[in-house]
Parts: C-alpha cells; sequence; structure tokens
C-alpha cells in the first residue's frame, strides 16, 4: 500500500494553471542546473528528513539504450557516473542507498540523463520523478514542515489527493 500522503513537487506556479488544473505558463520542461534543480533536492530531503529516512531502495530502474530521446544531451553514462561502477551493477531493483546517493539519483533523473527509477522506503515513503519535472514524494507522515519549507524554497507542494502516478514504463505502454 502507498504511503498515506503523496505531494507532487513541482517548479510551476499553480497561478498558471487552466480550470482543468492544466499548466499553461511558459517555464520549460527543462532542468536549470541550478536553484530551482536545488530546491527540488532540498524538498526531497526534508520530507526525508521529517519522515526519519536516510536510506532508500531503486525500484523498477531503467536506462536508456544507444539512442538518447531525453530533452538534454546525453552525458553517455546516464547520469550515474560517479554513482555506481561502469557496469551498473549495483544500479538493479532492491538495490540500497543512502540518501544523498538518492537525490543524485533524482538529480539525473531532473535532467533527463537516461536513467529512471522510484526510490522507496518500505510502505512508509517513496520519490517518483514524473514527466516534466513534477516529483512526488509520498509519506506516511503529514510532512507539514516539509511542506512549508518547501514553499518558502520557491516551489509548489500540493497534496496529491488521488494515487501516486504511474510509474514511466506503465505510461509509455499507454495508448
Amino acid at each position: 500500500m502507498p504511503p498515506s500522503f503523496v505531494h507532487r513537487i513541482t517548479k510551476y506556479d499553480p497561478a498558471d494553471r487552466d480550470e482543468h488544473g492544466n499548466y499553461t505558463g511558459a517555464e520549460g520542461a527543462v532542468s536549470d542546473h541550478g536553484p530551482v534543480e536545488a530546491a527540488y533536492l532540498a524538498a526531497i530531503a526534508a520530507f526525508a528528513e521529517t519522515s526519519g529516512i536516510d536510506r532508500l531502495e531503486i525500484r523498477e530502474p531503467e536506462v536508456t539504450g544507444f539512442v538518447h530521446f531525453g530533452v538534454e544531451p546525453s552525458d553517455g553514462g546516464h547520469g550515474l557516473g560517479g554513482l555506481f561502477p561502469p557496469d551498473l551493477a549495483s544500479y538493479h531493483d532492491g538495490a540500497e542507498v543512502s540518501l544523498p546517493v538518492a537525490l543524485e539519483l533524482v538529480r539525473a533523473m531532473l535532467r533527463d540523463q537516461g536513467a529512471w527509477c522510484r526510490l522507496e522506503a518500505g510502505d512508509v515513503f517513496t520519490v517518483h520523478v514524473g514527466w516534466d519535472q513534477y516529483v512526488y514524494v509520498g509519506s506516511d507522515r503529514l510532512c507539514a514542515d516539509a511542506v512549508a519549507r518547501t514553499v518558502h524554497r520557491n516551489s509548489a507542494s500540493s497534496r496529491n489527493r488521488s494515487r501516486p502516478p504511474p510509474t514511466r514504463r506503465s505510461w509509455r505502454n499507454r495508448t
């Protein structure tokens, strides 16, 4: 069962949404490699800290093949260079990583470097990077302090009242 509280963290201004909740603003869907990206990572760290999480498991890891479809240029190592050995043997389903490594994985996903995975701590905490720079953080705790810190950093955090989004794999298979 997913955590009770799921928050959507986004750089997109909530004022730039239409009556259906669709984003209509001019903000691009790529990482700025700077303060906005840092705000995402700080928000995830705040939710993890509030939830008492310092280690996460990699779930459903993926890397692109020879063809790179990301918006940003490939770095040749799927964004995993320095995090895992070149053969990626330790980048597998169920591998446990520290919070700092998990944050670097999120950075690679935000930069669309070719790696993707979900990050989980059992049924109590999850991090999911969706399309277009949307990040979903789930916790078994309300995390009011983390929400306040996230909003203070000029990122929007909204309670996602529905289930977490489908994995990228299932999005790819949609018709």
